[in-house]
Parts: structure tokens; sequence; C-alpha cells
């Protein structure tokens, strides 16, 4: 899985939450114009429909002269235009607040920088802009086997010999309960969106369960209802109209998702179309 076309600015905010986010609350509706009055609605008809639509999106990534969003490069395929760098440098501004906070002296979490896993990783942008400039070494996960080769060379023989490169849905990653193969950091870009709400809520699981205890980070950035949308709604595409399956969830919504993946938001950053969490595990 990879990424979306959507990147902008944002403002750092700081929200640890501590309400409690009921899916009564979660509405919104589908580009075929069904309306869902709760999330078990939306999870109902996501459960009826899911592997259709993954089935769709596989073959949307691997079509013939370049799948995903199209392009002249690799990362237009990924975001469906040439922003990635630009993209890069937000993420990595990010990232290094996050640093700096953690290094405050009466902060007893400071961050380590061994490991990371670029989760959903595509052609491996994230890894190449990102992590590889603060981390010894990163894991590409990636379910279509056609860009995970790929990432090899787009990353070049240098970064790539930092690197590992796992073939599997993200959802369905092996969890490895070997402490000493614990990571500081996830990274979850643009990917969520592609999965239903349930298997959204076993990723989180499953990528937190590798973190580092106390110290370990999961960031996730993801795109968020903007302009004349509602920004308490969210809009699901699904492929007979779109092509594709995704889904464009609100704050709320994803914070249930974390919620529901006992998961504590320690920090926000709010873009123009986007939203960037660094969460932990709860009580960790």
């Amino acid at each position: 899985m990879k990424t979306s076309k959507k990147k902008n600015p944002g403002v750092a905010v700081a929200a640890i939450v501590t309400r409690i986010i009921h899916g009564d609350s979660i509405k919104g509706s589908d580009d075929l114009g069904n309306y869902y009055n709760t999330q078990a609605e939306l999870a109902q008809h996501q459960a009826i429909n899911r592997d259709g639509w993954y089935a769709t999106n596989k073959d949307w990534w691997e079509q013939d002269g370049g799948g995903g969003y199209g392009g002249s490069t690799d990362e237009e395929a990924m975001i469906g235009d040439g922003g990635g760098e630009a993209d890069g440098v937000e993420g990595l501004a990010f990232l290094d607040r996050l640093i700096l906070e953690s290094s405050s002296k009466n902060n007893s979490k400071k961050l380590k920088f061994a490991s990371a896993i670029d989760a959903g990783a595509g052609v491996g942008r994230v890894t190449k802009h990102i992590l590889l400039k603060r981390y010894d070494c990163v894991q590409l996960v990636e379910a279509d086997s056609g860009w995970s080769k790929r990432s090899k060379t787009y990353l070049g023989r240098k970064r790539a010999a930092r690197c590992t490169f796992t073939c599997s849905r993200i959802e369905e990653l092996d969890q490895d309960s070997d402490d000493s193969c614990r990571i500081d950091l996830v990274w979850l870009q643009w990917t969520l969106q592609y999965l239903t709400d349930a298997d959204a809520v076993e990723t989180l699981q499953n990528l937190a369960a590798r973190l580092i205890l106390r110290t370990g980070i999961l960031i996730v950035k993801e795109n968020r209802p903007y302009g004349a949308a509602r920004q308490d709604r969210f809009q699901m595409d699904t492929p007979g109209v779109s092509g594709r399956y995704d889904i464009t969830r609100s704050d709320d919504h994803h914070r249930l998702l974390f919620q529901r993946a006992g998961l504590t938001v320690n920090q926000t950053e709010e873009g123009v179309e986007t939203n960037t969490y660094a969460l932990s595990l709860n009580n960790s």
C-alpha cells in the first residue's frame, strides 16, 4: 500500500486527548450517495465489500504502464504529483519537533534512532526523504511485490544497504514476540485510507506491538475532509465510481480507531488537507 495525492504544510498542535469517542458519533457518505448514521453501519458495509474492494485496489496499483496515480516518476505514481520532496521536508520537520521535545531534560521518554518501519512503503518515498535521515536502518513493508522490488532501485545502492524489504500487507504482517527486535519508530502514511475500519485497527495494534516500550512512537499521516466538505463527516470512494476504494476520515474517526487500538495521541499537526498524529501505546 502507498500514499495518496494530498499533502500540505501544517501547524503543530499539542493534542493529548482524554475524551472518549463513541461510534454513534461517526457519520458520513460514499460516492454512490449512501449515508451512514454510525460507524457500525459503515463497518458492516465495509465487511461485506472488503474482499472485492481490496482486489480492485490491488489491480489499480499493478496496472500496466505504472500503477497508482500515474505520472512520469515513481513518486508521482505514489502521490499523484511532484510534491513528494516537499512532503518529505514537512514530515522531517514534524519528526524533528518530536525529537526536540523528547530531548528535554525533564522528559524520561527520549526517542531512540536505531530502527524504523516504513509501513505501506510503496516505492520508499518516506524512507528516502525522512527515515534514513534520522534512523540507522529501516524496514520497508509493502504489499505489492513490484513496488517492493522497485524500491531498491529508487533508493539506490547505499540507501538500500541500510534497509530490509518485506513484501506483505501490513494488516497481515507476522508479529514478532522477540523483544530484541522491537522498533524505535513506525511511520504509516496515506495507507489507512485504503483499509476498512476493522483492518485499520488491527494494523495499528500489530504495528504498535513492535514498538520499543516507553519510547516507541507510531506516526500516522492521513487525509482529512477539507474545503467545502464537512470536517466531521467521512467520505468514502468506491471502485464502481472512483476506480478504487479509499476513505477520507474525520479527526474523530481516526481517534476512534486509535482508541480501539489502545493508542494514545501525544501530538497532532493539522495541514490544509491532512492530519499527522504521534501515537504511543497506552500506559507505556
